[in-house]
């Protein structure tokens, strides 16, 4: 029987992956005070007044996704080092999957390769989240947000729940590599 930390890895491992991940594909990491525009690092929305009621339109950059399409170059960078992260999250979930289901004896090598996978993935999320900010100053953030907008100041726009769930997740991914380390651990040695 797997260990319990065994068990909260793989869980955490997974949940953690899945939260990223759809963290990075929201356009909700900054949302304008009025709340009819908002930017993410692959897509934008805008309200859309040609109805009769407000309607929220959301578009990737450059209408399909292309990397060079994103309006700042940290932007971009945030976006390849964020989504990189994600991708290693969710290859070291698979690995902690995979983990839990294979016998004991064979376990060691690949908990350690999941456990270096995770970290590396954190610390480039957390380089990724840092670097998006720089963008605010970009051209067509301040035509949104006002003039006053630059590098770690969102002007009239705020922090969007995508991003700081993004944080949240990335926060909670650091604990992964750590419980990595304790998967051999029995029930008996844990509440002894």
């Amino acid at each position: 029987m797997p260990s319990p930390i065994l068990m909260i890895w793989a869980l955490l491992s997974v949940l953690v992956a899945g939260t990223c991940t759809f963290s990075f594909l929201q356009p909700f990491w900054f949302i304008h005070l009025d709340y009819t525009h908002s930017f993410g690092l692959i897509s934008y929305c805008f309200g859309n007044t040609r109805f009769a009621y407000s309607r929220e339109t959301c578009l990737a950059y450059g209408g399909n996704f292309n990397l060079g399409s994103i309006p700042s170059g940290a932007w971009q960078a945030s976006c390849v080092l964020y989504g990189g992260g994600c991708g290693l999250l969710c290859l070291g979930a698979f690995i902690a999957i995979c983990v839990a289901i294979i016998p004991a004896d064979y376990r060691k090598k690949p908990t350690r390769l999941a456990g270096y996978t995770q970290t590396v993935a954190v610390l480039i999320m957390i380089a990724g989240l840092l670097i998006y900010p720089l963008g605010l100053g970009s051209k067509s953030f301040r035509e949104y947000c006002g003039n006053m907008s630059s590098a770690y100041y969102s002007g009239q726009c705020l922090i969007g729940w995508s991003y700081m769930l993004g944080i949240m997740g990335t926060a909670l991914a650091i604990f992964c590599p750590f419980l990595s380390q304790f998967t051999d651990m029995k029930a008996s040695e844990i509440f002894a």
